[in-house]
């Protein structure tokens, strides 16, 4: 389809005109002086002014006339069966979402590859058994791991699942269970800015001794160190739990420690009782060394001596930089349970010999309706070498990444899409960068937000800046929303060739799982972007009903042409059941966007 294409021809009645097409289109400018009103729509929705792209006209004329409807500049469009097809599968792996791809032949991730790469594709939540193919109803046991992955070469897709030894199926990537715990652990010392509730850290009865280490991840000036001292709502003089006298000491390897000040702290008289220490030392490693003698090392005394050892929170500053990229650990806890989560892949970057993910942690939340019984409780960072053009997730690392952040009204979550701006990743203009985006949550409504670090510091997360819409800032919660309606997992990219040469397209679905694709155009990675466009309505809820929808759309640009871009959008139902009654539902849809200039 291209500009100057036949739509269609009306025969206009005098009065009043409704006209239907059969997708959405750029319509070129067709008004007269016949013409007393002209309303572009998509699906009753009224366009704002100067906006030409409909599905349904309205039109009112003083007399009879014949129209013809031509397509203008813009984008259009068609769904690409063919790909569609290929995630189409009966046995073993049968349908995921979350579909991210990356190129393992080298690392090139714009528009206009000139030959094909070996492609990986990452999944999330994924049906993994065997359905009917006359039916397509899926037999039990479905088995659900959270990631599965594919790989496409010369046109063929090889999905995989990965297979433990005794059988069962698990994902690729999951927890490490030294972030996956829950209790008085020292891990929610810096469990900062979050609206669920912190019980702060107690160690265990009468340690032989006790050390709180503070790994920074890389040697950092550290200012001032704030101090939440133990208070329980439950009872004030639980505050005696509280630290009082202990060192701190400094190691850069970990191992060698320099006493750096001894430390006094007051009993807290309320929650939040703060206590600044000014510090002024570089180290990667902090430690705090505290005496186990009660009354010394905690505020116990005679009328209430119980031998835990306890602090709420400790921030790490240089000066107006809140450090948040921080790992405590500590010889001795009271209370340590698993918490079970899962993760969501996120999208992701290759640098150098590794591919990095920034899945969200989930928790389980049975009071959510069904299909919607999670919560999210973090972001992390896996970290997945490289080896002869194909990942080996079975050597990943994982960190915490403190990319979810709570405000008083909003919620600040970072990793639906990522662009490199590198030379590996074969930018036209590479300025050493790699842009995350995210989204802020309010009431619902969701906001674009951008990020970006040089990509030798993609796992230094406090050398990540935010853009506040004038500048770059070290605290995500002044990041600046840049575009409004997105879907949390979406797309930036440059464009190469068309009308939007030079230019950025975002695309994603209207407000999340709603029936729309939609896109905008950036001047920048970081806007200033058009105003969303629908440009496409999904047809799986009128095709599947019950409770089908769609959700998280995104273009492939190293599978696309600037021209014609790949896109998918994800399918799914609320409900179990009807998933388990047609295993068409739960899988990838592929579409094209065709610059109609250029096609």
């Amino acid at each position: 389809m291209k500009k100057g294409d036949l739509i269609k021809v009306v025969k206009l009645a005098k009065g009043k005109t409704e006209i239907k097409l059969d997708r959405i289109y750029p319509i070129q400018d067709f008004r007269n002086e016949n013409h007393s009103k002209v309303l572009y729509m998509i699906d009753g929705e009224v366009m704002k002014e100067h906006n030409t792209y409909a599905n349904e006209l309205v039109i009112e004329a003083y007399k009879a006339e014949e129209l013809t409807l031509i397509i203008g500049e813009g984008y259009v469009a068609t769904e690409d069966k063919e790909m569609t097809d290929k995630f189409l599968s009966y046995h073993q792996w049968s349908g995921g979402d979350g579909i991210y791809s990356f190129n393992l032949t080298d690392a090139k991730d714009g528009f206009d590859q000139e030959e094909a790469k070996k492609t990986l594709f990452v999944f999330g939540d994924t049906f993994v058994g065997t359905s009917d193919k006359k039916t397509n109803r899926r037999y039990q046991p479905h088995l659900m791991p959270n990631n599965s992955i594919g790989i496409m070469e010369n046109d063929h897709i090889e999905f995989k699942v990965n297979w433990q030894k005794d059988g069962r199926v698990a994902g690729f990537y999951k927890m490490d269970p030294r972030f996956d715990d829950s209790g008085t652990v020292v891990t929610n010392l810096t469990y900062y800015d979050r609206k669920v509730k912190n019980n702060g850290y107690l160690s265990g009865y009468d340690p032989d001794h006790l050390d709180i280490v503070f790994d920074l991840h890389t040697p950092r000036y550290v200012s001032q160190i704030s101090f939440y001292n133990y208070f329980s709502e439950e009872a004030d003089h639980l505050a005696k739990r509280g630290l009082k006298a202990f060192k701190i000491l400094g190691s850069m390897d970990g191992d060698d420690y320099t006493l750096i000040k001894g430390v006094i702290l007051d009993q807290a008289t309320h929650l939040g009782h703060v206590q600044d220490i000014e510090l002024n030392a570089k180290f990667r490693y902090y430690k705090l060394s505290i005496p186990t003698s009660r009354g010394i090392g905690n505020h116990n005394d005679e009328s209430f001596s119980e031998g835990l050892y306890g602090l709420n929170l400790v921030k790490f500053f240089d000066h107006n930089q809140q450090y948040r990229d921080i790992y405590a650990t500590s010889n001795s806890v009271l209370l340590k349970d698993p918490e079970h989560s899962w993760i969501w892949l996120q999208d992701g970057a290759i640098v150098k010999d590794h591919l990095y993910f920034l899945p969200m942690v989930i928790n389980s939340d049975p009071s959510q309706p069904e299909g919607l019984q999670f919560r999210v409780v973090g972001v992390a960072l896996f970290k997945t070498p490289i080896k002869n053009h194909m990942i080996e997730p079975e050597r990943a690392t994982m960190k915490m990444a403190p990319l979810l952040v709570d405000t008083k009204e909003s919620q600040f979550l970072m990793g639906g899409a990522i662009l490199s701006n590198t030379k590996q990743a074969g930018a036209k203009n590479p300025d050493g960068y790699i842009y995350i985006y995210g989204y802020k949550t309010t009431m619902g409504f969701r906001e674009l937000v951008v990020a970006r670090v040089l990509e030798e510091n993609f796992e230094l997360f406090d050398d990540w800046r935010y853009f506040n819409g004038e500048t770059w800032v070290p605290q995500i919660a002044d990041a600046k929303p840049l575009l409004p309606h997105i879907s949390c997992e979406m797309s930036v990219s440059q464009l190469l060739d068309g009308q939007f040469k030079d230019k950025y397209i975002a695309v994603f679905t209207y407000d999340t799982n709603t029936p729309y694709v939609a896109f905008a155009i950036g001047e920048t990675p970081y806007g200033p972007f058009t105003d969303p466009q629908k440009i496409y309505h999904t047809p799986e809820q009128a095709l599947y009903k019950s409770t089908t929808y769609t959700y998280n759309a995104k273009a492939h640009p190293h599978l696309s042409q600037s021209t014609n871009i790949l896109v998918t959008y994800n399918t799914n139902t609320y409900n179990f059941e009807h998933n388990m009654s047609n295993n068409l539902i739960y899988r990838p849809r592929f579409i094209r966007l065709i610059d109609t200039t250029k096609s």
